[in-house]
């Protein structure tokens, strides 16, 4: 029978109360995504009993309708009918912002491509750091290999406003390139050699004494503005210059109008802003012993709400800016006072998560709170917050308050027999356990106390959660399951004529009734598995032809020669990241083979976003199969069974 798409629309919009009740609708691989102005006018079973909707969540702030593979179309007939569309494609699921909303979206998009580099030039600043302890006079010795390592660790520092610029770029929707020159203008040679001593000077410019020059090795805001501006200017040159000189002069018209206004203007007004911001930071600090208890108290306590919301995306480029000055107090070394405390306020999630796997039955759920207590190990705290600690609130406040008490406490210590009054401090560092050698400090005389304070303090706060969790936690009736959450009774098929699906990631594999997506547990979308995967590819789980990829790349879905409809979705809610972090190697009509590889995403990307790694396979035309059974339990690799089909 032929779908009426339209009538099914109707019926939506009839259920959620009429289209003056939305605000916004968007759509991702298989769902409507709908912002409401007023939820209570909706009626669940309304929307539910609509021909072509499977299933209604409300998760997110968002009223979710799954429609399944027709989504598209219905989204279409909204269209059609006035709803207040927000498009589909990159833009699915970027709901209307706020303005501080739209402030953290920016700030992480710029600084999300350069965090793992940052991450990196962090552990090599600790090994720096660590062999010149290790071997006295090193630095000074003159041999090159100091000077080579001291490059590696400095450069991405120096360069910031060229990474920066790039990253703005593709943020704001301009040439790549053309933000690397506007970067690569404020720490050009002749340029610096004009930076001051003090905190700026003034230059002639065109005969008048108008340039304030300021020192922009290391600055960010300066260049997220100015290529702001000049994203906003090239565009305007793109729509009104004519198709045979606008490739050309756009490019001309945007460097040689905007790199002057950077220094003339933007520059020096994001340069004072930038020096508030340290004189701000220097100001608290300065309050001696009471300053840096107080940062200590509100990182330790606060850092893990702030991701929650994203808001720990604010306080990043004033990690940067911070580690962009050489402080004279701490040894020379461009030095973060407020992330000092960042480590401590994650390690406490982690000795939640542990305290809770602990007092677990349910192997299931016990393997996957160690596997998020694994990746938290490493500095990924969102999986354990939004899937074990959060949800059940006394463990994730308790690891809250543990780190309050410990950031305080490492800022007492700090203060007693580090810094006299300023607490602790580190360069910019990596995450997890690779951040500890970035306490380490060179020429500081009280480098070694600063990095145990910061190893006490941390383990401190880890005990004391594990203790407190292990002995006020209650699991819940799933947790305290004891059947096998994985046993595999594959007697229903003939294993050997059985249609198959084979494993398109690595990692553990769960029924799809335990996904973490009210939809998927439902089996509304149809039976499948679900993954928590250990890789960032995805391959071909049989031969076939490739029906969809999503505009965000995020999902996709296969047909086998044989006739299985397989989606694979990437991530819970991943369709807000716009395709960031992802990358599709296929493209609709693609015949592909089993195991060839068809998607590719970054883990660190999503799970910094706050969203679940959890990867859904799921047969899409369940309704024309006698049977689809799970083929295999635990830990999988790829191009194993996961599903037999009859």
């Amino acid at each position: 029978m032929q779908k009426n798409f339209a009538k099914t629309a109707e019926g939506i919009l009839a259920g959620i109360g009429g289209k003056e009740n939305i605000s916004n609708v968007v759509h991702c691989a298989t769902r409507l995504r709908f912002n409401l102005r007023d939820n209570k006018k909706a009626n669940d079973d309304a929307v539910k009993g609509t021909e072509g909707v499977v299933s209604v969540v409300k998760a997110g702030g968002l009223y979710q309708v799954v429609i399944g593979n027709d989504v598209h179309e219905v989204y279409v007939e909204l269209e059609k009918l006035g709803a207040s569309t927000g498009g589909g494609g990159a833009e699915a699921g970027a709901e209307k912002q706020s303005i501080g909303n739209a402030l953290i979206s920016v700030i992480s998009g710029v600084f999300t491509p350069i965090l793992p580099a940052l991450m990196g030039i962090g552990i090599i600043k600790g090994l720096i750091a660590t062999l010149q302890i290790c071997i006295p006079g090193w630095a000074s010795s003159g041999d090159a290999s100091f000077t080579v390592l001291n490059a590696a660790g400095d450069a991405l520092m120096y360069f910031l406003p060229i990474l920066v610029a790039y990253t703005s770029a593709q943020k704001f929707k301009l040439d790549p390139i053309i933000g690397m020159v506007i970067g690569s203008a404020l720490v050009y040679p002749s340029i610096v050699e004009m930076y001051p001593f003090g905190p700026w000077g003034v230059h002639k410019f065109l005969g008048a004494d108008i340039l304030v020059m300021m020192r922009y090795s290391g600055t960010v805001l300066p260049s997220i503005f100015a290529v702001y501006g000049a994203a906003k200017f090239y565009q305007y040159l793109r729509k009104t210059l004519p198709s045979a000189i606008k490739n050309f002069l756009a490019p001309f018209f945007t460097l040689i109008i905007m790199i002057p206004l950077t220094f003339l203007i933007i520059g020096p007004i994001f340069g004072v802003i930038g020096l508030g911001i340290q004189d701000g930071i220097k100001a608290i600090v300065e309050i001696r012993y009471i300053g840096p208890i107080l940062l200590g108290l509100i990182i330790g306590g606060f850092w893990q709400v702030l991701v929650i919301f994203g808001l720990h995306w604010a306080i990043v480029p004033i990690f940067i800016q911070e580690a962009a000055v050489k402080n004279p107090i701490w040894g020379d070394n461009g030095i973060t006072i407020i992330s000092a405390y960042v480590q401590i306020a994650v390690i406490a999630q982690l000795g939640a998560v542990f305290a809770m796997a602990t007092k677990m039955k349910n192997a299931e759920r016990r393997s996957a709170a160690i596997a998020a207590g694994i990746g938290g190990i490493f500095g990924i705290t969102e999986p354990i917050i939004y899937g074990f600690t959060l949800p059940k609130k006394k463990p994730f406040f308790t690891a809250c308050f543990c780190g309050a008490a410990c950031g305080a406490l490492a800022a007492l210590a700090g203060n007693i027999f580090v810094s006299d009054g300023r607490g602790i401090a580190q360069q910019m560092g990596a995450m997890g356990i690779f951040c500890y050698p970035s306490y380490l400090l060179p020429n500081f005389s009280g480098s070694t106390m600063n990095f145990i304070i910061a190893i006490f303090a941390s383990l401190l706060s880890m005990g004391a959660s594990f203790l407190i969790v292990r002995a006020r936690y209650q699991p819940d009736a799933a947790e305290l399951r004891t059947v096998a959450a994985a046993v595999i009774d594959t007697s229903k098929v003939n294993t050997a004529a059985a249609k198959k699906v084979f494993a398109p990631v690595k990692g553990r594999i769960m029924p799809i009734t335990q996904s973490a997506d009210p939809a998927h547990q439902e089996e509304a979308l149809g039976k499948g598995v679900c993954f928590m995967p250990l890789g960032g590819k995805i391959f071909a789980p049989f031969d076939g032809t490739v029906e969809m990829v999503f505009d965000t790349k995020h999902a996709l879905s296969i047909k086998s020669k044989e006739g299985v409809e397989v989606l694979i979705h990437c991530g819970i809610d991943t369709v807000k990241l716009g395709g960031q972090g992802f990358k599709s190697h296929v493209e609709e009509g693609a015949e592909v083979k089993t195991g060839d590889l068809i998607l590719e995403y970054d883990k660190d990307i999503i799970a910094r976003a706050g969203y679940s790694l959890e990867t859904q396979v799921v047969v899409t035309n369940t309704g024309d199969y006698r049977e689809i059974v799970q083929a295999k339990s635990g830990e999988c690799a790829v191009g194993d069974i996961v599903l037999y089909v009859e």
